[in-house]
């Protein structure tokens, strides 16, 4: 099978599509393996110096030590001296602000035991702390404490040493509380203080503040501190000095150590132990939990992402390579959203396998590559609609085309026969899409003749229309203008056939569109419909019923509107009937008509007649009323052998809608309860009940009767029924 144009064409370009998709994936995937290596690097070289600035950070403390070792060994500091050695802790503080505390255990050793814990003499044994805290206001206080014995006890003293206070003049105030307890039998004292640590620098994790044992917890600070046993100029020992940091720095370090704001905002630094407890906050809002003897963050709200990335492998990997001192990154998923992890252990001697994590969302670096992407996919782009504009231009014309002949034959296929102006720059086209346009003006013309689904079901059914009839039961309504002659008296011709062109367009779209009615024919000023016939209709006696009571509101509605102006109201007789009928087509073979014969026609058309006589405007046959009683109010009006039968029917007008009866049903029920009277022979009785509502058409009619058979009675075997002579 031949390739159309269009295949062709559509082969060419995805073929071409298919090459220049290759060429931007290649170049996609190596700049994103380009921009990953990048920030590898990136995110390896912050956490290295996140790491040294910890370690300048936590160095401070030892040097601290150090210095005030070499203050004792140099003999600058006498440690005998009270004064002295406050002092010296004083300076070394003030010049730190990172301290938080420095404090010297004192005692005086005697040697060691056989277990290398020193061996003190009871006294002297106390504590000098120089402390640095911060009041609500973030004002700096430094405080000066001295934990001493006196009279075997232990008792406190604390000075404040602040910017307004002369350190000389500041007064001591005795702490109350107690007692004590010896500060020598703190772990930080004993622990630096035995044989096989004598000169080393021991580390604290995360931990509150020795000196707040005693305050509540929102007050107690916290720190991370180094122990060292302190000798002076001889050797001998003076005790443990502790220095402590405040987290507070440490924190800040963490937390702001990407530089730019925007790389702050998207960069989560933090900092955790190898267990993935988090040492420093991620928000000023998180709070602390005590993990055995440290403190670890506990914070308001963990981000999923910071979870996974320490519960992940990478965190795994850092740890194992920490020898190495280099990161490790890796990368995650969280709710569908990629991430970038670095991890950098910190050394063991100062941290205590402290680890530094970053986590960013890939969308950071990759942002960019995005917009390369589309900037080079725009190039392509541009690349390909020169290639292809010409016959991309010429293949949419045709597209279009085709697609507007398809879209109109499936109106056509439809029934839908609304004008639509053919446009199209090719004139081929244009002559298709004219011919069909004239096409659906002769459907249109021809819905103007036959009845729209009747053509819809032999189009269904794939068939033409033959001669021939099928019984069928349908309700048939005849209608007929009032005084019709006498109107046309009174109108031009123009004038009449306008007012009846629109009298008939009310009529016809009520009887088509509302109630689904099939038209036979209009027959001057009469039309002749029926129902159920082409197309099945439940309930078609209602439907009759309901489109007699439209029509008739609808004409007066007309007859008052504006566009009516001045003409005369056209008052319409409608009658109605329900039965099997001849419905098909009869004709000739080469000319047809789609109607209904039978007597049911000639019946439906004899009822319309009958309202001259009773003064009704709606009479329905027996069979009407019985299939639409529910829905309808109807009034019995006589027995009666119409013109042309010798059977006679029950004839009804039919009032209206269900529960809109309304004054008339007064009338009905003297009407009723006169005709009983009048098929009993009792004219008389029947007359004087009728005398009492002359001006109902039907009371007069039959009060008419009675009186002519009070003067001439009909025959012994009359039973009820009125034989009518008129059509």
């Amino acid at each position: 099978m031949k390739p159309t144009f269009g295949q062709v064409f559509a082969f060419s370009f995805v073929g071409l599509i298919a090459i220049l998709a290759l060429l931007f994936h290649l170049v996609s995937v190596n700049s994103r393996n380009t921009i990953a290596d990048s920030s590898e690097r990136f995110r390896d070289q912050s956490a290295g110096a996140i790491g040294e600035r910890l370690t300048h950070f936590l160095d401070e403390a030892p040097e601290t030590v150090h210095q005030f070792q070499r203050q004792l060994e140099e003999g600058l500091v006498d440690a005998r001296d009270p004064q002295a050695i406050e002092r010296a802790l004083f300076s070394l503080v003030l010049t730190n602000g990172d301290l938080s505390e420095l404090t010297l255990t004192y005692a005086e050793a005697t040697g060691f035991d056989a277990e290398g814990d020193v061996a003190l003499a009871a006294e002297p044994r106390g504590q000098w702390s120089v402390m640095r805290t911060h009041d609500a206001n973030r004002v700096e206080h430094l405080w000066s404490r001295h934990l001493r014995q006196e009279n075997g006890a232990f008792v406190a003293e604390r000075r404040d040493l602040g910017p307004k206070t002369r350190f000389a003049t500041a007064t001591w105030v005795r702490e109350s509380g107690g007692p004590f307890s010896d500060p020598t039998t703190h772990p930080t004292f004993i622990t630096p203080a035995r044989q096989n640590f004598r000169g080393q620098l021991l580390w604290s994790d995360l931990h509150w503040s020795q000196l707040d044992t005693e305050m509540p917890a929102e007050q107690r600070r916290v720190e991370v501190s180094v122990q060292q046993a302190v000798v002076d100029t001889s050797g001998r020992f003076v005790g443990v000095l502790r220095a402590g940091l405040s987290t507070r720095k440490l924190d800040d370090t963490v937390r702001h150590s990407l530089g730019a704001e925007g790389e702050k905002a998207t960069h989560r630094t933090f900092l955790c132990d190898d267990q993935g407890g988090l040492i420093t906050r991620l928000a000023m809002k998180d709070e602390l939990h005590e993990d055995g003897n440290d403190l670890r963050i506990a914070p308001h709200t963990l981000p999923p992402e910071i979870t996974a990335a320490l519960a992940s492998p990478i965190l795994r990997r850092a740890l194992d390579d920490k020898e190495k001192n280099k990161s490790v990154s890796g990368e995650f998923s969280v709710g569908g959203v990629d991430y970038f992890a670095t991890f950098h252990s910190l050394p063991d001697e100062k941290t205590q396998g402290w680890v530094i994590g970053i986590v960013v969302p890939q969308a950071v670096y990759f942002g960019e590559l995005a917009a390369m992407r589309q900037r080079l996919l725009a190039v392509l782009l541009g690349v390909m609609i020169l290639l292809v504009a010409c016959g991309g231009f010429i293949l949419h014309g045709v597209r279009r085309a085709q697609a507007q002949i398809t879209r109109e034959s499936l109106k056509m296929n439809a029934f839908d026969f609304t004008p639509t102006p053919p446009r199209s720059p090719f004139r081929d086209v244009t002559d298709v899409l004219e011919s069909q346009e004239m096409a659906k003006a002769a459907m249109r013309a021809m819905s103007k003749y036959v009845p729209v689904d009747l053509v819809r079901r032999l189009y269904r059914e794939k068939s033409e229309p033959m001669l021939g009839a099928e019984l069928i039961e349908v309700s048939i309504m005849f209608t007929d203008i009032k005084d019709f002659t006498t109107l046309c008296e009174r109108l031009t011709p123009n004038e009449l056939a306008d007012a009846l062109g629109r009298y008939l367009e009310v009529m016809a779209g009520i009887i088509q569109r509302e109630s689904h009615g099939t038209i036979d024919k209009f027959i001057g000023d009469a039309i002749m419909t029926f129902w159920n016939a082409p197309e099945p209709i439940g309930d078609h006696a209602r439907s009759a019923c309901q489109a007699a009571l439209r029509c008739r509101e609808a004409g007066l509605q007309l007859a008052q509107s504006p566009d009516w102006g001045g003409w005369p109201v056209f008052g319409t007789r409608f009658g109605i009937h329900c039965a099997k009928a001849l419905i098909g087509h009869f004709g000739a073979r080469d000319r047809m008509n789609y109607t209904a014969m039978g007597d049911a026609v000639n019946l439906a058309s004899r009822l319309e007649g009958l309202n001259k006589q009773y003064g009704t405007s709606i009479i329905a046959s027996e069979t009407i009323k019985e299939n639409a009683a529910q829905d309808f109010e109807f009034r019995l009006l006589d027995k009666v052998a119409v013109k042309g039968k010798s059977e006679a029917i029950r004839i009804y007008e039919l009032l209206g809608r269900k529960g809109e009866a309304g004054e008339m049903r007064g009338i009905v029920e003297t009407y009723e309860k006169a005709f009983a009277a009048y098929v009993a022979r009792d004219f008389a009785g029947a007359a004087s009940i009728l005398t009492q509502q002359i001006n109902d058409g039907p009371s007069a009619t039959l009060l008419h009767r009675c009186q002519e058979y009070q003067v001439a009675p009909p025959a012994a075997d009359w039973d009820g029924v009125y034989v009518s002579k008129i059509k």
